[in-house]
């Protein structure tokens, strides 16, 4: 009886390191390291830790346990977390459902909302942006 080399790394090798990492040994031309996430600006971040603030206190202020809104909201307690932390990991769906969930799904309605005085404040460029004709150019003087 003849083992080859794939039978050989099942007697092994565990077969949890094999769920997990037997695509890598078997298929490598397909193994794709996972992408990075996109970077968060200071900012970004800033605004996020007072929005999950701002829900934080609203859900106090309706005498709301996290596992009380969380089961409203279809989430995990720990998604609430994130979502109340302001982490970026958190989706844009989570933070809806707890909006949802508190009863303040009208102030999504608000945002952006005022679209023609924000595009009053947009800058323009400073300098003209040159035409380009893609027509060609006709002659007035005829041969």
């Amino acid at each position: 009886m003849s083992i080859n080399h794939n039978q050989l790394w099942k007697l092994l090798i565990p077969s949890q390191f094999l769920r997990y990492y037997g695509q890598i040994f078997s298929s490598s031309q397909n193994y794709k390291m996972p992408r990075r996430p996109p970077t968060v600006l200071p900012q970004e971040l800033h605004l996020l830790s007072e929005l999950g603030d701002r829900l934080r206190y609203a859900r106090k202020r309706r005498k709301l346990s996290n596992a009380v809104v969380a089961q409203m909201a279809g989430i995990s307690r720990t998604t609430l977390y994130k979502v109340e932390a302001g982490h970026p990991g958190a989706t844009m769906g989570a933070y809806v459902r707890v909006l949802v969930a508190l009863s303040l799904e009208s102030d999504l309605n608000h945002v952006a909302a005022d679209y023609k005085a924000q595009d009053l404040t947009l800058t323009l460029p400073s300098t003209p942006i040159p035409a380009i004709s893609i027509l060609p150019t006709l002659s007035t003087t005829e041969s």
